[in-house]
């Protein structure tokens, strides 16, 4: 039964192994130290069942095989959902599990693969009937002492082998937490799959509470250096003087190949491809998402902040508490917006929405529980109904307002699509990119009604409107092979005063639309981001190793706090 629950463990690494993408290959050293990690995992949930259970060996072993299968199985979803093991504050996004389309998303995540469950629990289950507990019962402690002696002499092999496979760039220490935690917040799927989930709880314990990590004056400098550095940064103002607004439109899960793309003789996205034609809309479509495993919340991270999210938490949970300089806060410093609001798809807890518009400095947010029509609620909005309310909120804003409008249709699972009367039948094509597709014409019409709203009201033409996507769509949920799709993003600039000439069109990261807003309306405050501007022909890549450790230490540090 012990064995089984390991099982358990070593079945949910090597799901991970086929699902995930690892931060660096692996060597020949990892399988043996994931073994000796399920090792170390298994034998400390069966030390705490013996707490739970007042020392009765049956119930548990019975405890330790539940915890390892909910762990084992809730892991597996997980990564199929986000491409990363469980974070450590993952338990406070739960109320996540009443939105509707997280739970049609967790459903659609189950393989016949999983039935593994099934057969490794009826075995347990037969097992746990013909075991009376009594033998193990007189003498467990015996037991308990051979399996740790066990352990220790893994130890020492590991050492050992880790000595034969010594890396200078891999190289990890398990005999101290310092260098392990590092690693993990730069690698967490490979340490995870490593290191286990006891050692990270441990050595991430201060994440629990929030902790603040404490910077060196080195590395404060550092920090510093890099974001005053503003010869990639700012260049001069592009908006006109009667051009006060700046709505920001984040589609979901908007990939830039639709762009100009024809299925079945029709165009996906014909309004979109009007507007790319327009000489006064700046489009770029080779913008690479920079999210990690906070998915949609990253994504506004991003654009708020000119900030990386983190590698190996979900940022808004840390950053829910925390300050920062943000593209809100800066117009309104700047005397370009006076007010500011959101509009989401959501309820307003979802991925911290609520908490985070505080954080950005965002005035008032409007969630689907402030929609007027019929909506069940378990569900959300769809696009028409987002832009609707954005409609009607756009018309009693006080100008110059900042607007974030957040869709909603194009969220995979892709089993089916928005019924609008518009179809695919290539069958070249998978289902599921067909059914994506679909909702992507569908956000195009909606998106066209939106602008032709604003026009009406006269808003269009004092306001910038910057499109673009939270993250690509995964290729799995796509069910398409890896490259088979590029994962690259659109970015529209409407009324940005933009010189196509002069501007950049190559490859960029989600990370410099910050910095590009702020040069556009020449804005010059002291934070302005970590990414570059598009607004000249010379581009420099923003995104590396260096501006992601930097980014970890103004998120965890709280560094803004303490300016």
């Amino acid at each position: 039964m012990f064995v089984l629950s390991l099982v358990n463990l070593l079945l949910m690494h090597w799901q991970l192994a086929l699902t995930v993408e690892f931060e660096y290959p692996f060597r020949a050293d990892a399988i043996f130290s994931n073994v000796f990690s399920c090792l170390i995992d298994t034998f400390s949930f069966f030390m705490i069942g013996l707490l739970v259970t007042w020392g009765r060996v049956k119930p548990t072993l019975l405890v330790t095989y539940i915890c390892t299968t909910v762990l084992a199985l809730s892991n597996v979803l997980y990564a199929r959902f986000f491409d990363h093991y469980i974070p450590v504050l993952a338990i406070t996004q739960m109320g996540n599990l009443n939105d509707g389309e997280v739970m049609r998303c967790i459903w659609k995540a189950f393989r016949i693969t999983d039935l593994y469950v099934v057969l490794l629990a009826l075995l347990f289950g037969w097992f746990y009937r013909r075991y009376d507990g009594k033998a193990l019962q007189r003498r467990y402690l015996k037991t308990l002492g051979t399996l740790w002696t066990a352990m220790l002499a893994s130890v020492a092999v590991f050492i050992l082998v880790m000595g034969l496979f010594r890396d200078d760039s891999f190289q990890v220490s398990y005999t101290r937490f310092a260098p392990m935690r590092m690693h993990y917040y730069q690698a967490p799927n490979n340490m995870l799959f490593r290191g286990g989930f006891i050692r990270r709880t441990l050595t991430c314990l201060d994440d629990f509470s929030q902790g603040r990590m404490t910077l060196t004056d080195a590395q404060r400098e550092e920090i510093r250096q890099n974001f005053t550095d503003y010869s990639d940064r700012t260049t001069a103002k592009t908006v006109g003087e009667d051009t006060k607004n700046l709505i920001l439109i984040i589609v979901e899960s908007y990939l830039s190949v639709t762009s100009d793309l024809i299925v079945d003789g029709k165009e996906i996205t014909p309004f979109l491809n009007q507007l790319k034609g327009d000489s006064g809309v700046y489009y770029n479509g080779h913008l690479l998402p920079n999210i990690n495993m906070g998915e949609s919340s990253d994504g506004q991270f991003i654009y708020m902040t000119g900030l990386l999210p983190l590698k190996s938490d979900i940022t808004v949970n840390l950053m829910k508490s925390r300050t920062a300089h943000s593209l809100p806060k800066a117009l309104a410093e700047g005397g370009i917006a006076v007010h500011s609001h959101s509009v989401i798809p959501t309820s307003p807890t979802f991925w911290e929405q609520d908490a985070m518009n505080e954080v950005y400095g965002i005035e008032q947010l409007y969630s689907k529980l402030d929609y007027h029509g019929d909506l069940p609620i378990y569900r959300d909005l769809n696009d028409a109904q987002v832009f609707e309310m954005a409609t009607q909120t756009d018309s009693k804003a006080k100008e110059p307002f900042f607007s974030m409008i957040l869709t909603m249709s194009m969220h995979h699972p892709y089993d089916k699509c928005e019924e609008h009367g518009f179809t695919l039948a290539d069958e070249s094509l998978t289902p599921e990119y067909r059914n994506y597709l679909v909702n992507c014409h569908y956000f195009d019409m909606q998106l066209e009604n939106y602008i032709s709203a604003l026009r009406q009201s006269g808003i269009y033409d004092r306001s910038v409107i910057v499109i673009t996507a939270d993250h690509h769509a995964h290729h799995s949920v796509l069910n398409m092979e890896e490259g088979e799709i590029s994962e690259e993003l659109p970015l529209y600039i409407v009324n940005g005063g933009i010189n196509t000439e002069t501007a950049w069109q190559g490859t960029c990261n989600q990370i410099d639309v910050y910095t590009t807003l702020l040069d556009m309306f020449g804005l010059t405050p002291y934070w302005r981001g970590f990414g570059h501007t598009l607004l000249k022909k010379e581009y420099s890549n923003s995104v590396s190793e260096q501006v992601q450790r930097l980014s970890e230490w103004v998120i965890r540090s709280d560094y803004f706090a303490q300016e």
